[in-house]
């Protein structure tokens, strides 16, 4: 036992009055309890007295205000306490144990201890160690001392190396499907520190499970180490545009399907409308398929419109111009049109002309005379855009019976129409102006009626629907224009010679007078400039018509029917027939292919004047060859009488043309 007079605190042990144990305090020095020295002589009930408790020999504290009435009691159990202490063996009440924790660490290592005192035990058994795990260790009291309850046996306590924490691998990339297989790198792996298994590479964009499993020595935060099943995933290939229809589709009538922009049938499902027929805005739908996305991730589907567009309109009209009058008061346009627009006519000159709708028929009413300008109009349908308006020009001649009060386009309404006969009659004239340079004649703005010679005239071989008039009367004259050579022989080319010179070679067909004055056989529209033909005002030009003509186109005294052959004329003389109705000088043949003129057959004067000079008669080429002689032609005296004389001579002429 430690020498009672060192120096240390001494405590008391003890109970209260309510039997609780006291806490520790230091209340004196040991050597003062032995010499019963420096003992308030009246403690503080806060203070106390060391007594060595004898049950358990421990040294314990006493509550100084249980001996306030007896200080010297207490002084006698504490010298008495102490003998006790003397001569006991000293006790180890507890077994030592492991103070804090240890981890694994790869490294050797041993714990410290709660408890132990290398003075009082001998530590054996396992001491350190490397891995995680549970260890024995051994404490055996030394010496004087022994546990307590007595006994010096060596007592195993364990003691631990906990497995080191690691965190779950989770995935840290984000892998799209690329068609090829591949795997995900791991956060929170090491080979050395967990086991991997599972499914660890994929192909296709999915959800696919790795395992994992500590190694030994280590464990997962909540303490365990059993194996662990992780996510993880190989995300769809996102589409970077969404499917758009590729250039236009047109209406055909057939069943027809779009290309489409950024469309890939391994990437999308199509559906919805895939095909159409009549132009409309379609709706398609794409879904992507398993391993693809749309570009915000989404795979619904997703619905794109595709258009049919309409196909352009087409529109016509029969017929596109139409000459109406008292004898056709009505017509009809048919109206072809693609599609079913609705269709629409519209008369510009409603006073002229009004219209009917019926299908695809306009029916056209003449009520007045002048022109009118149907437009026939066709909206979009269906499948079709609308087309451009298509015209219809009307030309209404409601004629009337004094011809002079009629245009030309209205006489040759009635003339097409047959109906002329039923107006007009041989005689009746209508004023017309010449202006222009015939040959060497200069005509400024000179008015000359054109009068009828005859209606359909010979018209089973010359033409049938025509009018045939004469150029001309000038104050009820019959006359001829003249020029300054008239009644002359010369050989000027402008002058109105039959030829220029003493011949009928070539008869008619080939004569100066038809092809260089008259300018007969080119189309009106189009005339040869200095002819009588350039000079007749526009509008008659306009509704002239051809008749064929037939004279003895040889000449040189030939008189046989081989020599009557046809002309196709626009301006003409008339022949010896035609005039006199009988043959004195002409080819005999040529009154088997001609007609004698109504206007001449009524008995009117033969005897033709000066156009220049209305009371003097002058006398006036025929187009008929003289049949005995190869220099004359036929004309008609200034009595009216059938006579002949030389082709180079200048005489008057008497132009007949029809409409």
């Amino acid at each position: 036992m430690a020498d009672p007079k060192i120096e240390r605190d001494v405590y008391l042990a003890g109970k209260t009055e309510a039997g609780e144990d006291t806490i520790d305090l230091p209340v004196t020095r040991l050597g003062n309890i032995e010499d019963s020295a420096d003992v308030k002589a009246r403690p503080a009930e806060d203070d106390y007295f060391p007594v060595i408790d004898g049950k358990d020999k421990h040294m314990k504290k006493y509550p100084a205000k249980v001996l306030l009435d007896d200080v010297k009691k207490a002084q006698e159990d504490a010298a008495s306490a102490l003998k006790t202490i003397n001569t006991v063996v000293n006790t180890i009440s507890t077994i030592p144990s492991q103070a804090g924790t240890l981890t694994y660490n790869g490294e050797e290592q041993g714990p410290y201890w709660n408890n132990y005192s290398s003075d009082q035990l001998e530590i054996g058994g396992t001491t350190r160690a490397k891995d995680a795990g549970t260890y024995d260790a051994t404490f055996t009291p030394k010496g004087q001392y022994e546990w307590e309850g007595g006994g010096k046996d060596p007592k195993t306590v364990q003691w631990i190396i906990d497995r080191a924490i690691i965190e779950v691998p989770v995935q840290s990339n984000a892998p799209t499907y690329s068609g090829t297989d591949q795997g995900p790198t791991w956060s929170n792996y090491d080979p050395d520190k967990c086991d991997m298994d599972g499914v660890t590479t994929g192909r296709d964009a999915n959800t696919y499970q790795a395992t994992f499993t500590p190694k030994d020595n280590y464990k997962w935060p909540d303490g365990t180490f059993t194996q662990r099943t992780v996510n993880w995933t190989i995300y769809r290939q996102r589409l970077t545009a969404e499917p758009s229809q590729d250039g236009t589709l047109i209406y055909t009538g057939e069943t027809i399907s779009p290309k489409w922009k950024n469309y890939n049938a391994e990437q999308l499902t199509i559906g919805g409308a895939k095909d159409g027929v009549n132009a409309n805005t379609y709706q398609a739908t794409f879904t992507p398929t398993a391993n693809y996305a749309w570009n915000d991730g989404g795979t619904t589907e997703k619905t794109v419109q595709w258009i049919i567009s309409k196909a352009p309109g087409s529109l016509s009209i029969n017929p596109m111009t139409m000459n109406l009058g008292a004898s056709n008061k009505t017509g009809t346009i048919k109206v072809t049109r693609a599609g079913n627009g609705a269709i629409s006519a519209v008369s510009g000159a409603q006073g002229v002309a009004s219209v009917k709708l019926e299908g695809e028929t306009v029916t056209v009413t003449a009520l007045a005379t002048g022109h009118a300008t149907i437009t026939v109009s066709v909206a979009a349908g269906t499948n079709h855009l609308a087309p451009a308006a298509v015209k219809c020009e009307v030309e209404v001649a409601m004629a009337s019976k004094t011809l002079n009060e009629n245009t030309w386009a209205t006489i040759k309404t009635i003339s097409d129409a047959g109906q002329a006969g039923n107006y007009w009659k041989a005689g009746d004239k209508k004023t017309i102006v010449l202006n222009g340079k015939v040959g060497n004649l200069q005509l400024t703005s000179l008015s000359i009626d054109a009068f009828i010679l005859g209606i359909n005239h010979n018209a089973a071989k010359e033409g049938n629907n025509r009018i045939h008039f004469a150029i001309g009367k000038i104050a009820d004259k019959l006359v001829g224009l003249c020029d300054g050579n008239y009644n002359s022989y010369t050989s000027d080319a402008g002058a109105f010679t039959m030829n220029t010179s003493d011949t009928n070679a070539g008869g008619w067909s080939n004569s100066h007078m038809r092809n260089t004055i008259l300018g007969s056989g080119v189309a009106p529209t189009k005339p040869t400039a200095n002819t009588l033909m350039a000079a007749l005002p526009e509008d008659l030009r306009a509704v002239m018509k051809s008749v064929t003509k037939y004279t003895d186109n040889t000449g040189n005294a030939s008189n046989t029917p081989a020599a009557v052959t046809a002309t196709t004329d626009y301006l003409w003389l008339l022949s010896e027939f035609e005039i006199q109705g009988a043959r004195s000088y002409a080819n005999q043949n040529e009154q088997a292919q001609q007609a004698w003129y109504d206007y001449f057959k009524a008995g009117n004067p033969k005897v033709i004047n000066k156009h220049n000079a209305t009371t003097t008669a002058a006398w006036a080429w025929c187009r008929s060859p003289y049949y005995s002689h190869s220099y004359y032609f036929c004309y008609v005296g200034t009595d009216g009488s059938a006579t002949n004389y030389y082709a180079s001579y200048s005489a008057a002429l008497l132009a007949g043309f029809a409409a």
